[in-house]
């Protein structure tokens, strides 16, 4: 029983914060964004517009995720990082961005009684659009044979990157959107529902520069089912998640983007369920 939950960990982490933050359940309120003491900032009246800019950017990214079981007397833990660089080619043109995103650099490293680092993959691109909340991605991008985290890993980073800005934001301006992401859970194919209520904090500065930022609270639902060892696996998720967005309306471009996910998981195989919870945060960072 410690092989196979030990084995269930180890197929969970190999991408850490894979999973996207759920549609509540019916009569459940999704709960209102607020801005944390530490991002606290002074009344304002301002108004701002951001919208997307054409250019190349590129953003490096870190994640961190820890795993735990829940399902045995003995604790069983592990911990697993992951490091990408992300470019995007951005084109607007007027209501839509059309864009190209690749991943140039993946390393994931797995921490638990030793270090084992996976393989670095990539070049791995992405090819499409954004037109006010729908993202669209050409079929070609979509066409994998395996169940692929990098790729994965690129399809969330879009969903997360590319959201509906209002057309003008005040302090206080708050809205809200839905997605569905299908993607991985370790080597489980997933799909994830995702309800996002934001918030405009305000204005403040990040490096030197001005930004406007805004807050993200997310409730999380994924669904996935696959194999491991001729074993049958069905994985479901639930969850809550955060994000503080740093936009320069200036330039047109997320400067920053940190997230984070408390998730409550449940992996069913031979008839037994297993539970675990993991915590994980991400963090984009233009590179200038």
């Amino acid at each position: 029983m410690h092989r196979r939950t030990t084995s269930f960990i180890s197929t969970l982490c190999l991408l850490a914060g894979c999973a996207s933050p759920s549609i509540p359940h019916p009569g459940t309120p999704t709960p209102s964004p607020s801005v944390p003491v530490s991002l606290a900032v002074p009344p304002s009246t301002k108004t701002w517009a951001f919208n997307y800019a054409s250019g190349i950017v590129s953003y490096q990214i870190s994640r961190s995720a820890a795993i735990e079981s829940e399902s045995d007397s003995g604790p069983h833990s592990q911990i697993s990082t992951n490091t990408t660089h992300e470019s995007l080619k951005l084109e607007s043109a007027g209501d839509t961005v059309h864009f190209t995103a690749t991943i140039d650099s993946f390393s994931t490293t797995i921490q638990d009684s030793i270090s084992r680092p996976q393989a670095t993959q990539g070049p791995i691109q992405v090819i499409g659009s954004f037109l006010n909340d729908s993202l669209l991605i050409s079929s070609d991008s979509l066409t994998t044979k395996d169940c692929n985290p990098a790729k994965s890993a690129l399809m969330t980073d879009l969903h997360n990157l590319f959201v509906r800005i209002p057309a003008q934001l005040t302090q206080g301006t708050n809205w809200r959107d839905s997605v569905e992401v299908m993607g991985c859970q370790g080597m489980i194919p997933t799909t994830t529902r995702t309800t996002r209520s934001y918030v405009a904090a305000g204005e403040a500065t990040h490096q030197g520069y001005p930004v406007v930022l805004v807050q993200r609270v997310d409730t999380i639902s994924v669904h996935g089912e696959g194999s491991q060892k001729q074993h049958r696996l069905v994985l479901d998720v639930t969850g809550t998640g955060t994000a503080t967005y740093y936009l320069s309306p200036g330039e047109g471009h997320i400067v920053r983007l940190s997230t984070g996910q408390d998730l409550s998981l449940a992996i069913t195989a031979s008839g037994r369920t297993y539970h675990f919870k993991q915590s994980s945060k991400q963090d984009f960072n233009l590179v200038r």
